[in-house]
């Protein structure tokens, strides 16, 4: 009643010297400004508080020195766990020796690093590629383009090797004037949309591994007088929630992001309150789902 009466705040950080304990997880995600990281932050709060567990949230705006920074940051206010999504811009980022250091456990979730030696979960993004592929040959498109986020980073890697794949299976040849790199923003999607719209050749399918690509690109063809999708059949990643109400929806591929964060929160708390569990970590794929709307029907 009298920590009440004078609005007495308990200090985490002295919590934690005290128990070793201070439940508070840390999550780092590339940026707050996209519904599906939002959607994420959302599920992992809910999860964790279900835990007696509070948040602190850090962004790296596509940054990778702004994400060392967020991860130290969280490090020296005591957090008990971290869960971290890497920024586009992340090369070679591993973060596994300074939390292993500072006795920190840490997961890695949605982009994950090539080598990851400690907790993840992500999707099939292989898998994710090659249904795309499919789902615009079974709609007859025989000239499949794709618009992928950078290379470098193995979720778009492994789209576009599924991409390949499936091109390959379906017997149609792979046309590098189809592919447009780093092109998962509103901007780059304008700046490809024009781009085809040069070229003698066009595609008449493409996967964008972003929604937010697809949707400009959507617009800018329909202004031109390409129909969606009889001439051009389109199919983005992360079902944003505007997909539905674009003058063409746009189909999309589910991530369940609710499940990704539901787990990484859960994960995290498995191993707090199991300090002596030595066992290997654990990598787990998240189901997608293909939500066909009417851009590739």
């Amino acid at each position: 009643e009298l920590a009440a009466e004078l609005n007495y705040i308990p200090d985490p950080v002295a919590h934690h010297l005290r128990t070793g304990k201070g439940n508070v997880l840390g999550i780092i995600v590339p940026r707050i400004d996209r519904n599906y990281f939002a959607t994420l932050i959302s599920s992992f709060q809910t999860t964790a508080q279900k835990h007696d567990y509070n948040i602190i949230i850090a962004a790296s705006n596509e940054n990778q020195e702004e994400e060392l920074a967020a991860v130290k940051s969280l490090i020296s206010k005591k957090v008990d766990g971290i869960a971290i999504s890497l920024s586009a811009n992340s090369v070679g980022a591993s973060y596994e020796e300074l939390c292993n250091a500072h006795h920190t456990p840490l997961l890695y979730f949605d982009r994950i690093p090539e080598e990851c030696n400690t907790d993840s979960i992500t999707n099939d993004n292989f898998q994710i590629g090659y249904d795309a592929v499919m789902q615009l040959r079974k709609k007859g498109c025989s000239k499949i383009g794709i618009f992928t986020g950078p290379l470098r980073m193995k979720q778009y890697q492994e789209r576009f090797n599924g991409y390949k794949k499936a091109l390959a299976d379906a017997g149609l040849e792979l046309n590098e004037k189809f592919v447009f790199e780093n092109c998962i923003t509103m901007e780059t999607g304008t700046e490809a949309a024009l781009k085809i719209l040069t070229n003698e050749e066009r595609p008449d399918g493409i996967f964008s591994s972003g929604d937010y690509s697809a949707i400009t690109a959507i617009e800018i063809f329909k202004k031109k007088g390409i129909r969606i999708p009889e001439d051009i059949a389109i199919i983005g990643v992360a079902n944003e929630t505007f997909d539905n109400y674009l003058s063409t929806p746009l189909a999309s591929f589910d991530l369940n992001q609710h499940r990704t964060a539901e787990l990484a929160a859960t994960i995290l708390i498995e191993r707090l309150n199991d300090k002596e569990d030595v066992s290997e970590p654990k990598h787990i794929i998240v189901k997608h789902d293909l939500i066909l709307r009417d851009s590739a029907i």
